[in-house]
């Protein structure tokens, strides 16, 4: 039945296979050499299938054998149902799983589910999924849950519990695309951070809006930044702020580079016009730069000298999520850190990128307060989009 819910039981078989779309066996499990083409698709279409997950205590609570038996069975003494809200894909970033996370927070919500984000070392897929594979934020020294690592949990139930408020707890699952369809057939939209960059007209952008608005609606009623990230960024945008005259303004400048691939990635020079205005129109203003890529912090910095503020430097890299060589807890904080320092600043130069969607909803004031500069073409010489570019970026007065 559509959304499909699957009630999740275990312990299963031990399976050390593993199909890895994109090759990666970092842990040393053995790996099914399948190309994408090969892998069997949507898991949630079988009947049963497994999964492979790793988690200190038991991921699917055990009920107790002294129990009564109607408190162990999901048709008697009315259990709480849990929906374990996951990640499903290897190759994603940080805030592409908390998009997914969202539209997953959207189901529990109207299907009266106590929702569970659990984002563990192996993404939520069948063993032999093309997705399926180590989530890129895990580090066992910081636990068993990468959600944890930046964010506070969504309830009061813990991973492994088998009862919430004394009753049983049924742990149930669902397919992240469902949770996206599911939104869209309920609410008209869903959370995404990746829209049409070669059309703009007033359809588009009220989809956009919408989009947004609700993206903000959520992370207003359950997302909560780990206080000691909130305190960090707290402290340097106050130091920042000092830096500047009071009629002077920060820029927020996020310029996605190494794995940004769902769009393309556009010229560093994009940016140039439009940063030049804002600081000609507002006198001592600074540009509040994120970006992962060391090669555009140094041009950059180079032609905005002294008026580049940033946490840090970017990464000599191809890929910052994949990057076996980077700290995965470093680079979450880091991407963290970023948006929330993006999403107090004045204005907010973008590209197509889940981390400044996420700024945009973590301060919806933003939703009129950016320029997306990933649009191009006729869509960029579009009224739609020329009628919302601020004079001092090269629009009309």
């Amino acid at each position: 039945r559509w959304p499909r819910l699957g009630e999740l039981v275990g312990p299963s078989a031990t399976n050390g296979t593993l199909c890895d779309g994109y090759g990666a066996g970092q842990f040393g499990e053995k790996r099914m050499q399948l190309k994408c083409a090969q892998c069997p698709g949507d898991p949630y279409r079988r009947e049963l299938w497994s999964v492979l997950q790793c988690s200190a205590a038991p991921l699917v609570p055990q009920p107790s054998a002294s129990w009564p038996l109607a408190a162990r069975s999901p048709y008697g003494a009315a259990p709480i149902e849990v929906l374990l809200v996951v990640s499903d894909h290897n190759n994603h970033g940080l805030f592409a799983q908390v998009e997914r996370v969202l539209n997953q927070l959207h189901l529990a919500e109207h299907r009266g589910l106590v929702p569970h984000v659990f984002l563990g070392q192996m993404v939520f897929n069948a063993p032999d999924a093309c997705d399926v594979g180590h989530n890129q934020y895990f580090e066992p020294s910081r636990g068993d849950n990468v959600w944890d690592y930046y964010f506070e949990p969504v309830s009061p139930y813990r991973t492994g519990d088998a009862r919430l408020a004394n009753r049983p707890v049924r742990l149930l699952s669902a397919s992240v695309d469902d949770a996206r369809r599911h939104a869209i057939a309920i609410s008209g939209d869903a959370v995404s951070s990746y829209f049409e960059f070669k059309q703009y007209d007033e359809r588009l952008h009220a989809t956009r809006t919408r989009v947004r608005r609700m993206g903000g609606e959520l992370v207003a009623r359950w997302l909560r930044v780990k206080l000691e990230i909130r305190r960090e960024a707290a402290d340097l945008l106050r130091q920042w702020r000092h830096r500047i005259p009071p009629s002077a303004k920060l820029l927020g400048v996020h310029a996605r580079g190494t794995d940004k691939a769902a769009h393309p990635k556009f010229p560093l020079e994009r940016y140039f016009a439009p940063i030049d205005g804002f600081l000609a129109r507002y006198p001592g203003s600074k540009i509040v730069l994120a970006t992962d890529d060391a090669g555009y912090f140094t041009q950059l910095a180079q032609r905005y000298p002294r008026k580049v503020l940033s946490r840090g430097h970017g990464y000599k890299t191809h890929n910052v999520v994949r990057d076996a060589a980077l700290s995965r807890y470093a680079k979450g904080a880091d991407a963290v850190l970023d948006a929330l320092l993006l999403a107090h600043t004045d204005f907010l130069l973008k590209g197509t990128s889940a981390l400044s969607e996420f700024s945009i909803w973590y301060s919806p004031r933003l939703s009129i307060a950016h320029l997306d500069l990933q649009i191009e073409g006729d869509a960029a010489r579009s009224n739609a989009y020329r009628s919302r570019i601020p004079p001092w970026a090269g629009g009309a007065e």
